[in-house]
């Protein structure tokens, strides 16, 4: 087993390379918040409105009497009346009622509200209501969950009389979503403190949680919740029992993990006993696959803490999301013209559109019936496309494949790769990267900046340095690709590794590793595959065996750990192993530990060797030239 490789400065790292490994993975409960039915708040409020009829005043609407009513003056529409709640409140719906007994009409209305009764926005657009006395005279208006003050019904028109009328505005508040949609997700964070790990922020126990770096505020943990999902309202608990602090966070919310936007304003949060050790950040309805909290102040410790992040979505209505679309492609019809066709998405409701992304902006929105759109675009221009599908809830599919056309221009020189790629970390979780800028024949016109061989970002030809957000404790390798108007991509640059904070980390899990031979089913992936109970073994009679793993970039490595199954089935022997290793600017491998026999047994040690190291390197390759526990 590929053990661990520790570095040798503040940042020890390790790479565990393995004859047999184990495999842990993590997931947290789901948890379920009570449905509310929202209460009628409004009732007694203030009231206010554009203009009464005698007797008739804006009153009436809150008075809990149906027989009472508001009627507008003059003889001309539009006309308004508004109830003021004293205090911003997350709703959802509205009722209107006229007097039961009146006949039959339809009023033209829209919903508006204002957090301070002067700038209004709406809430529900104008749509014509019959009330009908066989139904209450009653209309019931629902709308996303929605933070106001001030509930405004704007009358534009009244088939009944030459006025607007309204009996009772009664205003209903938002409940809570019946589903914790952060539950089982992946948790990041910028940073984290001994075994206060992101993981424990969502792992349904209030007594663990997640600590960032101490005295390096602002730190941030977020939550990837799979899909673009409707999100209104984020719940931080911490664990019973603990003194009263008070926690200055905002929300945050994106799409792709990088580019955030603030759903709520930096605010103070006090978390004591009286309030359950919780707060409640409520916020206007948005979609976002990634929720973020970003805390920039502590009374209770120069850290930030979270033992429980809960994200819910809208509480009634639609919450699931379309399918993605598939078989994105596209034809040119006519010179400058690009023609995109998808195969359409189902739902569990409708599928109310499609939003065509070109270069990973939002370019048009088609509807939901409409499976293709077509671009106007110069002939030497390169762009590429991808298409979300979309409900009438918000609701978000994931991408669906991306097209490329490529700039028809006769240019077919790729630019040179992008050298000297090195990063340094300015702060907690941030990486910065910076490289030699390549040429091209025409120009460079970009670069494309990988995280792990997936694409993290794209920047401009004159721009070579990015800086990536990723939490202390991750490592990742990054390489760049430059690229021209053309569309011509170049090689890779070289590569670097980011090494994260967490002590006795294990490179090798998952790395290219190879090896000189074989037997049976015992093949070298089983070395750095973080299970014990399988194992590679190399062909008889075949000395010297080597195993050779690739860390894809240089790694300060301090030590090897060689691990055999634990179990007391296998015998106590001895192997001789040479440990080498090669940079990656040179061309071979060369010794770093000399030939040596090392025991392995069962009752000491757990059939575990730790080899100190102490080279940076991107190859190690362990040889083998004995072993007395087999031929």
């Amino acid at each position: 087993m590929w053990g661990q490789m520790r570095n040798r400065n503040w940042r020890s790292r390790a790479l565990c390379t393995v004859v047999a490994t184990s495999l842990l993975a993590l997931g947290g409960p789901l948890l379920s918040a009570t449905a509310a039915g929202g209460p009628n708040i409004a009732v007694g409020d203030a009231t206010a409105a554009s203009s009464s009829h005698g007797e008739y005043g804006a009153a009436n609407i809150t008075d809990g009497n149906q027989g009472t009513y508001w009627q507008s003056g003059g003889g001309s529409l539009p006309q308004w009346v508004q109830t003021d709640l004293g205090a911003t409140e997350r709703i959802d719906e509205v009722v209107l009622r006229l007097p039961a007994g009146w006949e039959s009409r339809d009023q033209t209305l829209s919903v508006q509200g204002s957090a301070d009764g002067t700038g209004f926005s709406t809430l529900k657009t104008s749509a014509t209501y019959a009330f009908d006395p066989g139904s209450g005279n009653t209309v019931t208006i629902a709308f996303p969950a929605t933070q106001t003050r001030f509930v405004r019904v704007n009358i534009t028109a009244n088939t009944g009389w030459q006025a607007a009328q309204l009996s009772e505005l009664e205003v209903h508040a938002a409940g809570e979503s019946s589903v914790n949609l952060a539950a089982g997700r992946r948790l990041t964070a910028s940073s984290s403190t001994g075994a206060y790990t992101p993981g424990n922020g969502n792992d349904g126990n209030r007594a663990s949680y997640w600590e960032s770096a101490n005295n390096a505020l602002p730190q941030w943990l977020q939550a990837d919740l799979g899909s673009a999902r409707r999100v209104n309202r984020v719940v931080l608990r911490l664990p019973d029992g603990w003194p009263t602090r008070s926690q200055t966070l905002k929300i945050q919310a994106s799409d792709n993990g990088s580019d955030f936007t603030d759903l709520t304003a930096a605010k103070a949060y006090t978390f004591d006993a009286a309030g359950g050790q919780s707060a409640a950040v409520t916020f206007d309805a948005a979609t976002a696959r990634y929720v973020r909290v970003l805390v920039t102040a502590n009374t209770g410790q120069p850290a930030a803490q979270v033992s429980e992040l809960e994200v819910y979505g809208p509480e009634t209505g639609d919450t699931q999301a379309p399918t993605t679309p598939a078989n994105l492609a596209f034809t040119e019809p006519a010179t400058g013209q690009i023609r995109l066709t998808w195969n359409e998405s189902s739902d569990d409701t409708a599928v109310t559109g499609y939003d065509v992304y070109a270069n990973g902006d939002l370019l048009t929105s088609v509807a939901g019936d409409v499976t293709t759109y077509t671009d106007t675009r110069p002939a030497g221009t390169t762009v590429t496309y991808y298409v979300r599908a979309k409900d009438a809830a918000g609701n978000q599919s994931g991408n669906s494949n991306s097209v490329t056309r490529r700039a028809d221009t006769g240019d077919t020189q790729a630019p040179t790769a992008p050298s000297n790629l090195a990063l340094t970390e300015p702060a907690a979780g941030q990486v910065r990267l910076t490289w030699t800028a390549s040429t091209d024949d025409r120009g460079v016109t970009g670069y494309d900046v990988y995280a792990d061989n997936k694409l993290r970002k794209s920047v401009a030809g004159d721009v070579t340095t990015y800086t990536d957000t990723q939490p202390a404790s991750a490592n990742v390798t990054y390489f760049v690709r430059a690229r021209d108007a053309a569309g011509n991509e170049s090689g890779d640059s070289n590569s670097v590794i980011r090494n994260g904070t967490k002590d006795g980390s294990n490179l090798a899990v998952g790395k290219p590793i190879t090896a000189s031979s074989h037997i049976h089913t015992y093949v070298a992936e089983n070395a750095n595959d973080n299970s014990t109970s399988t194992y590679w073994e190399g062909a008889a009679g075949g000395y010297p065996n080597t195993l050779t793993l690739k860390l894809g970039a240089n790694a300060d490595v301090d030590s090897v750990v060689l691990k055999l199954n634990p179990d007391a089935g296998w015998s106590r022997r001895t192997q001789n192993i040479e440990v080498l290793g090669r940079a990656q600017d040179a061309s071979g491998l060369t010794s770093m530990v000399a030939a040596k026999d090392y025991v392995f047994d069962p009752a000491s040690g757990g059939n575990s060797v730790t080899i100190p190291v102490g080279a940076r390197v991107a190859d190690v390759q362990l040889k083998f030239t004995s072993n007395t526990g087999a031929t």
